[in-house]
């Protein structure tokens, strides 16, 4: 019985690293590898600050997921607002890589 819960303990513990290492690596691979390495907090604020203020403008919203790495190739342009909170999301994510505070 104990070495059955230890063994049990064993792979629980494996898979929690092997996902924590999963998961470090995915961070790190999107900082060093993200769109959002090539522009400033204070770009990306002002990009997304413009898409806030006009939800609607499919220009803007293409403009802030091209700087953070969100590709909206397939989002429906008549629909721009319902992408938001991916977006601010998204936006929070590249913002948090770079070390600045999130929206």
């Amino acid at each position: 019985m104990m070495m059955k819960i230890m063994n049990i303990s064993i792979v629980a513990l494996s898979v929690l690293l092997l996902a924590g290492c999963q998961t470090s690596n995915a961070i790190k691979n999107a900082s060093s590898d993200g769109m959002a390495n090539m522009f400033t907090c204070d770009k990306i604020e002002t990009t997304f600050d413009a898409y806030d203020k006009d939800k609607n403008s499919f220009p803007a919203l293409q403009q802030i997921t091209n700087m953070v790495g969100i590709d909206s190739s397939s989002f429906d342009s008549s629909n721009t607002a319902s992408y938001f909170g991916m977006v601010k999301s998204g936006v929070n994510t590249a913002l948090m890589l770079k070390g600045c505070p999130a929206i």
